[in-house]
């Protein structure tokens, strides 16, 4: 039940690409959830994409209009992803950018992609109405 959120500028990737970003950045996390041949985790993973003017970017307060800068917040429940698992999804997820763009994979290039992982608590996800614990998650996925 993760939800994905993608900050990018406006036309850093055309409409095709961003539709494939967000179908990789699914693909990538059911993978690491363990849920990639699960169609109900797959019903249930919303992805957002977000995008602003590039003029709207700052480093260190100045503009910044040369190469894009993404990022991913992605929300899962507490203790789903191992640490190896967050380091997976951060390169994983840093490839797949790059690939899009068809930019060199080097520090700099993936300097530009932040991945913000935010675990919410048993107790605080709700939806449809209700609260959902891991156990009536687990129940609703099989």
């Amino acid at each position: 039940m993760p939800l994905i959120q993608i900050t990018l500028p406006e036309n850093a990737l055309a409409d095709a690409q961003q539709a494939q970003l967000a179908q990789q950045t699914t693909d990538i996390l059911l993978s690491l959830e363990g849920m990639a041949a699960n169609p109900k985790a797959r019903r249930l993973t919303w992805t957002y994409l977000q995008t602003h003017p590039q003029n709207a970017f700052f480093i260190g307060g100045e503009g910044h209009q040369s190469h894009p800068h993404y990022r991913f917040d992605v929300t899962v429940f507490a203790n789903t992803l191992t640490a190896e698992k967050k380091e997976m999804l951060t390169r994983q997820l840093t490839d797949a950018v790059l690939d899009l763009e068809g930019s060199d994979k080097n520090m700099l290039n993936a300097a530009r992609v932040w991945v913000m992982i935010h675990e919410v608590e048993e107790g605080n996800w709700g939806g449809a109405g209700q609260i959902y614990s891991m156990a009536n998650l687990r129940k609703l996925l099989s």
